[in-house]
């Protein structure tokens, strides 16, 4: 892959973040790279060239931050499929590989060819009845509870294409994708998977149905989840951030996206020892 542009995501409101920001900025054009920033922090960061994520085209992203960051950046970026080098900050950036002490060494080794880009498996959601496009999710799809005292159980019914999962009450939902199975998911008692297994993780959360417990599907399958007229408030959650409130009688769709996440690794990554590092 030839790069000639690369643009910069940084987390807004980190000093630490800008300052890595500007050193990759100014390093990446002495190696004679196209750099831009992107444009939500570009009076933060002070560079005179700006790109809009998802619309302007780039070769390669990087962005700087942590899980958060690296989420928004691809709800943003769409259907836009650009390679992403990430620059961890934090201990807990558990999907960027990245330290700051070498991001300049290995923005180097992007220019000279010395990586490989891993593909991750997202899943699209769609709500039945209405018109609102949901970002792709690399982590997860959240059905929970909602309002402010999230007192009332949700009731739902969960399908594989036509099959029934789960008729239950509970706190909502979880369907993941294998990278998020490290994440919520684990946390809810669902098994980990390993990344290089497509697959459609289903987590009950808390539900009153002593036998609804997680299932691991088929990347092939459909997960479908119908909402009770009879349930109470609830929303449908996508990596933690985009949320899309739901009414009684809604049906949530949750399949395989037909284009995956790419991160650009500079050495091979053990899923399992850097689990053991940061939970």
């Amino acid at each position: 892959m030839s790069i000639r542009s690369v643009g910069v995501a940084v987390k807004r409101g980190s000093e630490q973040g800008y300052a890595i920001a500007r050193e990759l900025l100014v390093y990446g054009k002495e190696l004679g790279l196209d750099m831009l920033i992107d444009e939500e922090v570009v009076e933060d960061v002070n560079w005179s060239n700006t790109f809009r994520l998802g619309i302007d085209p780039v070769d390669v992203v990087i962005v700087i931050g942590g899980n958060g960051t690296l989420c928004r950046t691809l709800h943003r970026l769409g259907d836009m499929v650009v390679p992403i080098m990430t620059v961890r900050m934090g201990r807990r950036g558990f999907l960027l590989d990245v330290p700051p002490s070498e991001a300049r060494d290995r923005l180097r080794d992007l220019v000279e060819g010395r990586y490989t880009i891993v593909e991750y498996m997202r899943l699209r959601v769609t709500i039945e009845s209405k018109e609102v496009i949901l970002p792709l999710a690399l982590n997860d799809v959240v059905i929970q509870s909602w309002g402010p005292s999230r007192t009332k159980v949700v009731k739902m019914d969960v399908y594989a294409d036509e099959d029934m999962l789960y008729s239950i009450d509970g706190d909502g939902v979880i369907v993941s994708t294998p990278l998020g199975s490290s994440a919520y998911a684990l946390a809810a008692g669902g098994p980990l998977v390993d990344t290089d297994l497509e697959s459609l993780v289903v987590v009950p959360l808390a539900p009153l149905q002593f036998n609804a417990k997680p299932v691991v599907l088929s990347p092939k399958r459909v997960v479908r989840i119908y909402i009770a007229m009879e349930s109470g408030p609830a929303a449908c959650v996508v990596d933690g951030q985009s949320i899309e409130l739901l009414k009684p009688g809604d049906v949530v769709k949750v399949y395989k996206a037909e284009k995956p996440a790419k991160i650009i690794r500079f050495a091979r990554v053990n899923t399992y020892a850097r689990l053991r590092h940061t939970l």
